[in-house]
């Protein structure tokens, strides 16, 4: 018998207690609690939360055991509540009092003591404005973050969020565009407390529904969804490698499902291997991949008994740190059909796998300790020539230094040696004369002193006198010769200089004689006798 596919939600407590949240015929919250040993399917003692009739809710435990329910109520309004072992709190967290707008999608997560609530306004204009709101805190105190805003245009519609073992939040949704639908995906991360940017991961190339998105612990993603081709149902898979950049590493989308009977409510779940698990005509249908998603088993029916009820919860819990804290399953009597109390024993293809997948990460590391080392080594031999150039330019500082300081001491010096009078400043300076001209030196130095003129005029012949140059006049007798001897004898020092300058403008001094006589020059002591005519008769 198939119950409502409605949310359910058991909670486990630390102490193996479960909780268990629906909605009633009502649409009122209705919870129930048994123990460890009781199966909750038949536990008759329900409690009402709030006479408040809602349209959904949402309910999750924390490591502390508080219960976090979340609720949006017909007037619109979302309601938090928390139970802190005694009593319900009560909070509202948004009221919508648009006409225009409504809450489209709503959640509350929780990793240890961290409460994650999540939900979309969506608008009803055409060119509205839609809004993601994120709350993040530990029941008291909240954080509030708005993550992105969109255009009613966008057909924007948050597909499925999940937190995986790391406490990282993983956020599918999707938009279209030219009635081209896309999957967007992006990631919140609790280190740097910010969501990633929103990027494409898929295009399907018709409509599809009931998409659910699964984290495994080495951050492989895992997504699958429903499509229909003509009279077929189809259940599509797709694997994305890095959470990072899971564009480029996006593989094709396979097919682990195809028939005429229409599944309800696919869901994944990672355990010894990966299965793929969903309800259809009453029965639970499984198919398991062994390769991380690669390839897939034939879909087999799980049995039971006639008398079991085939129901599909979340289930959150603390006991097995290896899966993430909130699952989705399909049970028996809200019994998960796989144990997930602890792990199960594998086979010995699983197990091998699971060394080489841990033997992978440690060759891995290996590489990159070998190429830090490396590194390392590079580091450290730039440091080594980096210290040595920093010692020759303290070398190459300490001879400049003394180079200037030599320079500065010779510097002083000289301007010590200038500051020094100069040894022959008080000395008599020489009588300055004019400097003649070229000429008059030329003929200066080629005359001799009058004395030596006296000399020679005395020394020539005592009846040759010699003529002044100025003086055109010859003696009328040889009796007058004497005479004009001792007047010659008799000037003064002055007149014979007088006398020297002028003859200074004759190059060779010549003697006139008489017109008998024979002709004569005397040039110093020697006579010189032209055209004897006396001796030739």
């Amino acid at each position: 018998m198939l119950m409502s596919v409605d949310k359910s939600f058991v909670l486990k407590t630390s102490s193996g207690n479960r909780w268990h949240f629906f909605l009633s015929p009502e649409q009122n919250i209705v919870y129930s609690q048994s123990d460890s040993q009781s199966e909750i399917g038949t536990t008759t003692q329900n409690v009402l939360l709030d006479s408040q009739p809602v349209k959904d809710l949402a309910a999750t435990i924390d490591s502390s055991d508080n219960i976090h329910v979340l609720a949006y109520t017909v007037t619109n309004q979302l309601v938090y509540y928390r139970w802190n072992g005694l009593k319900w709190q009560r909070q509202t967290v948004e009221y919508i009092r648009s006409p225009a707008q409504n809450i489209s999608y709503f959640t509350i997560m929780a990793y240890r003591d961290i409460i994650h609530i999540l939900y979309y306004i969506k608008g009803s204009l055409r060119r509205g404005t839609e809004f993601l709101i994120h709350y993040r805190g530990n029941g008291n105190k909240w954080t509030r973050q708005r993550m992105w805003t969109f255009a009613s245009d966008s057909l924007t519609t948050i597909e499925n969020t999940f937190v995986d073992n790391l406490g990282n939040v993983h956020l599918l949704f999707s938009q279209q565009s030219n009635n081209q639908p896309s999957l967007l995906y992006s990631c919140f991360s609790p280190s740097f407390s910010s969501w990633a940017n929103p990027i494409t991961i898929y295009k399907p190339g018709r409509k599809y529904a009931e998409c659910y998105l699964y984290a495994d612990p080495r951050q492989r993603i895992h997504i699958i969804w429903k499509e229909k081709e003509g009279t077929n149902h189809i259940i599509r898979y797709l694997s994305v490698r890095s959470v990072l950049q899971p564009e480029s590493d996006a593989q094709e989308a396979k097919v682990i499902y195809m028939g005429q009977d229409e599944p309800v409510h696919p869901t994944l779940l990672l355990s010894n291997q990966l299965y793929c698990l969903w309800e259809m005509k009453g029965d639970i249908y499984c198919t398991a991949s062994q390769d991380g998603g690669n390839t897939w088993s034939i879909p087999r029916a799980i049995p039971h008994a006639p008398s079991d009820s085939v129901t599909f919860f979340y289930y959150t819990s603390f006991d097995r740190p290896d899966l993430p804290p909130t699952l989705r399953l399909w049970g028996i009597n809200y019994k998960e059909v796989l144990d997930l109390s602890a792990p199960q024993a594998t086979p010995n293809t699983t197990i091998a796998q699971k060394k080489e997948d841990q033997q992978l990460p440690y060759s891995k590391l290996e590489k990159r300790i070998a190429a830090i080392e490396h590194q390392l080594e590079n580091i450290t031999s730039s440091i080594y020539a980096f210290q040595e150039q920093l010692l020759q330019n303290g070398k190459a500082m300490y001879f400049l230094e003394a180079m200037i300081k030599k320079l500065n001491f010779q510097v002083e010096q000289l301007r010590t040696n200038s500051k020094q009078p100069f040894p022959y400043a008080d000395m008599p300076q020489k009588e300055k004369r004019p400097v003649p001209n070229k000429e008059q030196a030329y003929l200066t130095s080629s005359t001799p002193p009058s004395s030596m003129d006296d000399n020679a005029t005395r020394s020539t012949s005592p009846s040759s006198p010699p003529i002044r140059p100025d003086s055109n006049v010859l003696p009328s007798s040889e009796g007058k010769q004497p005479a004009a001897q001792s007047n010659a004898t008799a000037q003064s020092p002055q007149e014979a200089e007088n006398s020297s300058q002028g003859t200074d403008s004759v190059q060779t001094p010549t003697a006139v004689q008489p017109k008998d006589a024979p002709n004569r020059i005397t040039l110093g002591n020697v006579d010189i006798i032209i055209n004897p005519q006396d001796e030739e008769d």
